[in-house]
């Protein structure tokens, strides 16, 4: 499987990398032209005093060139990580104390120190190598505390009593054959004891960034070991061309440490997670801690023997003070990081809280949110303002729990508002001006905290706060939702009293919401009914037109076939109307077509319909009604019409009658299409028969006049055969 490479990161990390492998090729020829400088200055000056204080010179620039690669890998660096390559940049400072020495001695002959001294200090760079050994090993970043420092100060307190127990103090006793002979066996012991101390320091490294800088320290004492490995042995054979050749590989060393310093670069690989700190991690440092302080304490006989007892306690007292410092800081860093841990609960806990009341106020609006959608979508499914007005007072309770309101709208003369809808204890059927109302009033929503101190809506009862806003639609007031809370000491229920938080605007805006939703609600419900009563209804007469008479004759007709149901049709038709306008002006031909509308909706039962036919002709739709029974109907209203007339002022009683024809399903006809046209052949044998007359319609053979005649009218029964054959 082919794996993808990112060709611009790969390139980019090259591009940080040749400057640093430029300037190892460039430090590297500076070394090897040193060494081939040293290796001629023996071939031309021989290894005399004059050859030898060349190369010894040399050695010189070779340290320097060394401590100057490791003070470049101290800048790169930083935290423990630069402290590190500080102690390994300190090593070359201890190396070139008695380099320098020595090769003072050799150029202008002097004897500054003796062979003895100027060999001890040598061993003296084990110092700050076993303070890099005790570093703690941490993250490449993290910070540099005091308590570090106190331990490398102990570690150098120990150290240097070591040295100053075991190397110093003998040597000046000995013979200097003896000397040679114990400085050489001490070089090699401690080479190898540091060496020693580095490997079994990597076995416990956790850490990549620890363990690079420690190989790079185990690589440089392993060439330390084995150059002095070999010089050692050549001093102790006395070999003295061979010695003086061999500072050539004195400057190995060097040469290696500065290659090491100059190739390392910080590591780009995240930052790993510290792990957590557990009991034997502070058993260690302790038990380390009290170990440097044993070894003082078996230290302290040979001191008292070289030094006396002042210098000895001085020696005490500064590694107790010490101690005691790393102990009090050890205590104020733990109770600074308690402290703070306590801090940081606290405020993690007050955020928990804060992120749980959000949760809430989110859930809360969510379900808020929700319902008020769905309040939305089920009044647009509305048919009818009872519906709307059966729907919202539950859904309200649930929006406004703990809190009572209604719902009223203006009336069609806009001089009083009737409440429609109510929840909670709020009075029914209430009544009340708009001028009672503030909302009404100012055309925006008004708030009232509670008590007596605002102005109040007066239509409102109780003192506890309340909430009122108008309904408007299409720019125009249509009522108005007011919301009171139940309870007199608090704003709307369930939140803070003050009107100006967050939840009681949320709430206003709510209720802002619902108020809007209602009007629109209500407004489309009213147009509705106005364009339906417009397609369906007759403006003058106020009844049904002849379209919605047909839609509902068919659908009655189909139901009184499926149920075997009587149906009664009745056609009427004004007596000379066209004369009627001629004499008394259209304007008292409107009036009339009005009057006769009027009396027919009040001569009719709620199921049947009354419809305005056309011009002066009407017709009415009778179900479950039998051809006698509307008959009798057809002539009860003929003479109520008559007189209704007769009441008139300035109009005689005789100038306007009616002309009425009735077929009945299935007594007439039982064929749907032919009902209606049977009723208007009656109607049509009506006007021929002399006018202000009733006729029904009936199949079959010619039937007598009914007991109905009156003296000023005649019931006539036609055979609906006769009806057929006449044309129109």
């Amino acid at each position: 499987m082919m794996t993808a490479v990112n060709l611009d990161l790969l390139r980019s990390a090259r591009l940080r990398q040749f400057p640093n492998h430029h300037r190892a090729w460039f430090v590297g020829l500076l070394f090897a032209a040193l060494l081939s400088v040293q290796a001629l200055g023996f071939f031309v000056l021989g290894t005399g005093r004059p050859g030898l204080g060349l190369a010894q010179s040399i050695l010189v620039l070779d340290g320097l060139l060394a401590l100057a690669c490791a003070c470049i890998a101290f800048r790169r660096a930083q935290g423990i990580t630069a402290l590190f390559w500080f102690l390994f940049a300190i090593v070359f400072v201890v190396l070139l104390v008695p380099t320098a020495i020595q090769s003072y001695d050799t150029l202008f002959n002097q004897n500054t120190l003796p062979d003895s001294i100027w060999r001890l200090l040598y061993c003296l760079y084990g110092a700050p190598v076993l303070m890099m050994l005790f570093l703690p090993e941490t993250d490449r970043r993290a910070h540099v505390n005091s308590q570090i420092f106190l331990d490398l100060f102990q570690v150098a307190i120990v150290v240097g009593l070591i040295y100053s127990t075991f190397f110093f103090l003998p040597v000046r006793q000995m013979l200097p054959a003896d000397a040679l002979m114990r400085n050489v066996s001490i070089s090699d012991a401690q080479s190898l004891l540091l060496l020693t101390a580095v490997l079994l320091r990597l076995q416990f490294v956790r850490g990549s960034t620890t363990r690079s800088l420690l190989l790079r320290l185990a690589l440089f004492l392993l060439v330390c070991a084995i150059v002095t490995f070999i010089g050692d042995w050549i001093d102790l054979h006395h070999y003295l061309t061979a010695s003086a050749w061999f500072n050539l590989g004195w400057a190995i060393p060097n040469v290696a440490a500065g290659l090491i310093a100059l190739t390392w670069t910080p590591s780009t690989e995240p930052e790993s997670t510290a792990e957590p700190a557990n009991f034997l991690s502070f058993l260690e440092t302790n038990l380390v801690l009290v170990a440097m302080l044993s070894c003082i304490n078996l230290l302290m006989d040979h001191w008292k023997q070289a030094y006396g007892e002042t210098l000895t306690q001085v020696a005490i007292a500064a590694s107790l003070l010490a101690f005691t410092f790393r102990l009090a800081l050890t205590q104020f860093h733990q109770y600074r990081e308690i402290s703070q841990r306590k801090a940081a609960q606290n405020q993690l806990a007050a955020s928990n809280q804060e992120v749980g009341r959000l949760l809430d106020d989110a859930r809360r609006q969510t379900v808020e949110i929700t319902q008020i959608s769905e309040l939305g979508s089920l009044l647009q499914a509305c048919t009818s303002r009872e519906e709307v007005f059966r729907l919202i007072p539950e859904r309200l309770r649930r929006l406004f729990p703990g809190a009572s309101g209604c719902i009223s709208l203006i009336s069609s003369s806009r001089n009083r508002l009737d409440s429609v809808a109510e929840w909670g204890v709020c009075p029914a059927n209430q009544i009340f001006s708009p001028d009672e109302c503030w909302a009404l009033r100012r055309g925006r929503t008004h708030l009232h905290p509670g008590g007596s101190s605002d102005p109040r809506c007066s239509h409102l009862l109780g003192e506890g706060p309340s909430l009122c806003i108008p309904l408007i639609a299409n720019g125009e007031a249509i009522g108005t939702l007011s919301i009171q809370g139940d309870d007199p000491l608090s704003p709307i229920p369930g939140h803070p009293h003050d009107s100006n938080s967050d939840s009681f605007a949320r709430r206003r805006q709510i209720a802002a919401t619902v108020a809007e939703h209602i009007a629109v609600a209500v407004a489309n419900l009213n147009l509705r009914e106005a364009l339906r009563l417009q397609a369906v209804r007759d403006p003058l007469t106020g009844l049904y037109n002849r379209r919605y008479m047909q839609e509902f004759l068919d659908h009655a007709l189909h139901s009184a076939r499926r149920k075997h149901r009587p149906l009664a049709v009745m056609m009427l038709d004004l007596d000379h109307f066209k004369r009627y306008n001629d004499t008394f002006g259209h304007s008292a031909g409107d009036r009339a077509l009005a009057a006769v509308g009027q009396t027919l909706l009040l001569c009719v039962r709620a199921e049947d319909v009354a419809c305005r036919y056309g011009g002066e002709e009407f017709a009415l739709i009778l179900p479950e009604c039998s051809l006698l029974q509307a008959t009798v109907r057809a002539e009860e209203i003929r003479t109520r019409l008559k007189e209704y007339r007769a009441q008139l002022d300035h109009e005689p009683a005789d100038t306007l009658t009616v002309s009425i024809g009735v077929a009945a399903f299935d007594e007439t006809t039982d064929r749907v299409d032919l009902l209606l046209k049977f009723a208007d052949d009656a109607l049509y044998q009506a006007k021929r028969a002399g006018r202000d007359r009733v006729i029904a319609a009936r199949p079959g053979a010619i039937l007598y006049e009914s007991d109905l005649t009156e003296t000023d009218s005649v019931t006539e029964i036609v055979p609906a055969a006769s009806a057929l054959t006449r044309t129109i």
